[in-house]
């Protein structure tokens, strides 16, 4: 009896939405996510809207870069990635790490942990740079 009353509860709890959400992810987090998603995904459109007009991209050494405007790259994201996390100097947002992803550049593919460069203007932010370690 006890154990329907507990589903009940929940169940009513659930339907009138007093159920918490999980908190919406910060600003930077967000503009790194879908600039991924874009870059990965070659929408230049999406990417144009996170990114600054060319972005460098480092893997294992050798610059490679990106361009929104030009729609090309000559590194190309495969997806999936994950474990996005913020790099803070003094307080500030500089960037975002990713514990795993692959880079296609060069004729190689590169595994491995990635940092995204942000700048923050206007509350918006922007990808400067990638490094796969």
């Amino acid at each position: 009896m006890v154990r329907f009353g507990k589903m009940a509860v929940f169940s009513l709890v659930a339907l009138l939405g007093a159920v918490p959400v999980l908190a919406q992810a910060p600003p930077h987090i967000t503009a790194a996510q879908e600039f991924l998603l874009a870059w990965g995904k070659s929408n230049w459109d999406a990417v144009k809207g996170q990114t600054s007009a060319k972005v460098t991209v480092k893997v294992g050494g050798t610059d490679y870069s990106l361009g929104a405007e030009a729609k090309r790259a000559d590194a190309q994201l495969v997806l999936p990635f994950r474990g996005l996390s913020s790099v803070r100097e003094k307080g500030k947002v500089t960037g975002v790490t990713v514990e795993v992803m692959t880079v296609k550049a060069g004729g190689a593919e590169k595994k491995g942990k990635g940092t995204l460069t942000i700048e923050e203007k206007d509350g918006k932010f922007t990808v400067t740079g990638v490094t796969v370690e």
